[in-house]
């Protein structure tokens, strides 16, 4: 969806990844609007002319990071699907895994919540494309957990929607979590809920 001037798709990947590591620094710091591509250049290592073959403007590099960060959580679905072919022990894995991943990446996660509306409208109609299909993967799972008699749910679409929205507890709402809880105490928590409104 980026036009680039570098035609090998590889070395596109790999630069727009550093770019958005370098980006999401200052991002965090001073806020999409107050940053320069200057500044990103500094923070990526790419100098200002050479980064323009991987990009077009800034506003692409918003989408890479919304991109990025959805992918290395959609990345952690797959792997705690792997864990396992009981349903219950793949939600579980799957809980745990991008629980303990929106923990690493709370600033990034509150980040893209907060200027997914700065987003250009094809931009934010690819993001929340990708997030549809990650809703229809739970529900899927969920599904699946209901053919084999091992859930109960009467609505997978609606209940796949509320999991994905307790995936973002500790980023929204970390600040106030940890004043009385541990990391590992709300990811249990969390994990616990959704297996009961399963009937587990």
């Amino acid at each position: 969806m980026i036009k680039t001037n570098i035609k090998d798709p590889e070395r596109v990947r790999k630069r727009q990844e550093q770019i958005c590591r370098g980006a999401m620094k200052v991002f965090r710091r001073k806020g999409f609007h107050a940053t320069s591509m200057r500044e990103i250049a500094a923070a990526t290592g790419i100098s200002l002319g050479n980064i323009y073959d991987y990009i077009e403007k800034k506003e692409d590099i918003l989408f890479l990071v919304h991109n990025y960060i959805l992918s290395r959580i959609y990345r952690q679905f797959e792997e705690g699907v792997k864990a396992s072919d009981n349903p219950v022990e793949q939600l579980r894995s799957v809980m745990r895994g991008n629980l303990q991943l929106t923990i690493q990446l709370r600033e990034e996660i509150l980040f893209i919540y907060t200027e997914t509306k700065s987003l250009e409208k094809r931009f934010l109609t690819e993001v929340l494309k990708k997030e549809a299909e990650f809703v229809a993967r739970f529900e899927t799972l969920i599904r699946q957990g209901v053919d084999r008699g091992v859930f109960r749910c009467d609505r997978p679409g609606l209940f796949a929607n509320i999991i994905v929205y307790l995936l973002t507890i500790f980023p929204l709402r970390g600040w106030n979590i940890l004043r009385t809880h541990t990391e590992e105490e709300l990811i249990e928590e969390v994990t616990r809920l959704i297996l009961a409104g399963l009937g587990v």
